[in-house]
């Protein structure tokens, strides 16, 4: 049976659930009601002990009374606890939040696709970049796929919630600055005054760091003096699991130059703390008066901005230049895919063009088979050329090329041009032969004397009209041109 006590004005009541644990549960200052409480109880658990009540649904019944603000405070702790840092909880955390909000989600029971979706369009006519609003998805979905797996509710109710396509709606698209550009960027800032806490030569360091490595901000801000290996060959830096964007720890190795820079910066530096004092989320204001100062736009012609995180394209684009197989890019840069690092590669207009200029020419030798035809027929290099007309506005020193005369000529045919007969039957070798046919003067004595000519001035070999089974008609050939 249960026993009741009361504590000020308030009543609690004892009972015992279907595994034997005892349980004090606070009540209300009615006597009446708290003892109908504990009753219920004890009735709970005997059905859930008979086997008649799922003790997962009697759970989830009590979890669905609770304010939904309550989940997201305990999902935020679930996030720390497993690992997450504090930044990256918070943001998810208040990401979900705002999409329960913007639906009106009050309670467990509310957590429906369609509502949520809704929710995302809303966010999009305010403003918010598809990217962004995939991150809000991203969070929504994250909570509702921890309520369902720590038994709040039946199901994952948010599974069906779909995203955009970020592609359509580009705002913060990237690019990368050639290595004279990069040079020029880390030599101002060198020579540059404070920004906050960080010097002229810290700032230098910690962009070459990035490019180097392909750290994220973040992951330097974690960066420690106990982060460096200065014994292993290379040097090599580690960040902890706690601050990769996988969840895993990364183990980079370093340039040498950048190594022997790096290790007099941090031999004068306390154990335990940052090797940079960066202020969070402050890259691109840290690195937008260095741009400034080098005269290169934060923001180009094109849309496409290059802010701190460009730095970590610069790696891939670098690597990718210097011949480094895509293979150890991916695992430079810590990808799971290889489609992801194709876009942090991003090889600039003036590289292309190196790229097409450095194939190896194709273009056949002095000595080629065809030289001699070709030379012969004024088509030299297995194109033929034509002097440009006086309505063509190109150079007159730019040969023209006829894409119908772009085959190469065997040698047979081309001894043939020149001195045989046309298609027409008419001898090429005389200065008076005729374009056209309309003359018929220019027919004259030119007839075969086994066959004569059709009607389109072809010479005919000859012409069977009786075999031993029938007749057929006459057999029209083009005499071979003589060779």
């Amino acid at each position: 049976m249960a026993s009741l006590r009361k504590r000020g004005r308030i009543w609690y009541y004892r009972y015992v659930d279907a595994d034997g644990v005892k349980h004090e549960v606070k009540g209300c200052p009615d006597r009446r009601v708290t003892e109908e409480l504990a009753r219920g109880a004890e009735s709970e658990a005997a059905k859930i002990k008979a086997g008649l009540i799922d003790p997962g649904e009697l759970a989830r019944i009590v979890h669905s009374g609770h304010p939904l603000d309550d989940h997201f405070t305990e999902y935020r702790a679930s996030l720390i606890a497993k690992g997450a840092t504090e930044k990256h909880a918070n943001l998810a955390s208040f990401r979900a939040r705002r999409v329960a909000s913007v639906a009106k989600i009050v309670r467990l029971a509310d957590l429906d696709p369609e509502r949520a979706q809704e929710a995302l369009k809303a966010l999009c006519d305010e403003g918010l970049s598809l990217q962004t609003v995939n991150h809000h998805r991203t969070a929504i979905r994250s909570f509702s796929k921890w309520c369902w797996k720590s038994g709040r509710t039946r199901t994952d109710c948010l599974a069906g919630v779909t995203g955009f396509n970020a592609k359509e709606d580009r705002r913060h698209d990237r690019r990368t600055l050639g290595v004279d550009e990069l040079r020029v960027l880390i030599e101002v800032a060198h020579t540059g005054s404070p920004w906050r806490k960080m010097t002229g030569p810290s700032r230098a360091l910690c962009y070459r760091l990035a490019v180097g490595t392909g750290l994220r901000y973040s992951e330097i801000e974690s960066i420690t003096p106990e982060s460096f290996d200065w014994k292993g060959n290379p040097a090599t830096v580690t960040v902890a699991a706690g601050y990769t964007k996988n969840g895993q720890p990364a183990t980079l190795p370093l340039p040498s130059d950048l190594a022997l820079d790096l290790h007099a910066h941090v031999a004068s530096l306390p154990h335990g703390r940052p090797i940079f004092p960066l202020a969070p989320d402050c890259g691109a204001k840290m690195l937008r008066p260095d741009l400034e100062r080098a005269g290169i736009p934060y923001v180009d012609a094109g849309g496409l901005v290059f802010d701190f995180h460009a730095l970590r394209c610069q790696m891939a684009t670098l690597a990718d230049a210097a011949g480094v197989t895509p293979r150890v890019v991916q695992k430079l840069m810590r990808h799971s895919t290889l489609e992801l690092t194709g876009r942090y590669t991003r090889p600039r207009v003036v590289d292309l063009n190196n790229a097409a200029e450095s194939l190896p020419s194709l273009r056949p030798d002095s000595d080629h088979l065809y030289t001699s035809a070709l030379a012969a027929t004024g088509t030299e290099g297995g194109f033929a050329h034509r002097q440009p007309s006086e309505t063509d506005d190109r150079p007159a020193s730019t040969p023209v090329v006829d894409s119908a005369e772009r085959q190469p000529i065997n040698k047979a045919f081309a001894h043939h041009l020149p001195t045989g007969e046309d298609g027409l039957g008419r001898n090429l070798s005389h200065s008076d032969v005729m374009t056209g046919s309309d003359d018929p003067d220019s027919m004259k004595g030119f007839a075969s004397k086994k066959g004569g000519v059709d009607a389109s001035s072809r010479p005919l070999s000859r012409s069977v009209v009786i075999t031993g089974v029938g007749t057929r008609t006459p057999d029209l050939r083009i005499m071979r041109p003589p060779l």
